[in-house]
């Protein structure tokens, strides 16, 4: 398991992540869905790939099958990991 992350950590390397795609940091909020954002099946898989290497969390593309909004982003890598 890596080292202790927070939910902060979390929510900037997500942002960032997004916005190596061209999301704009302003518009995210928990409830923003992704077709808000513009992000496609493949830009999640991207930010999958991203935070595995970054944060050495294991996620994979199913993990995001329900994902609709940012905070569902956010929860799923939370609950990988055990952040509350």
């Amino acid at each position: 398991m890596p080292a202790e992350h927070t939910m902060e950590e979390i929510e900037t390397r997500v942002a960032d992540a997004l916005a190596s795609f061209g999301v704009d940091r302003d518009g995210l909020g928990r409830h923003v869905t992704l077709e808000a954002l513009d992000v496609d099946s493949l830009d999640v898989v991207e930010v999958c790939e991203i935070l595995r290497e970054e944060m050495g969390v294991n996620v994979e593309a199913r993990d995001f099958s329900e994902v609709k909004t940012y905070g569902d982003i956010l929860d799923v890598i939370a609950d990988r990991l055990q952040v509350s």
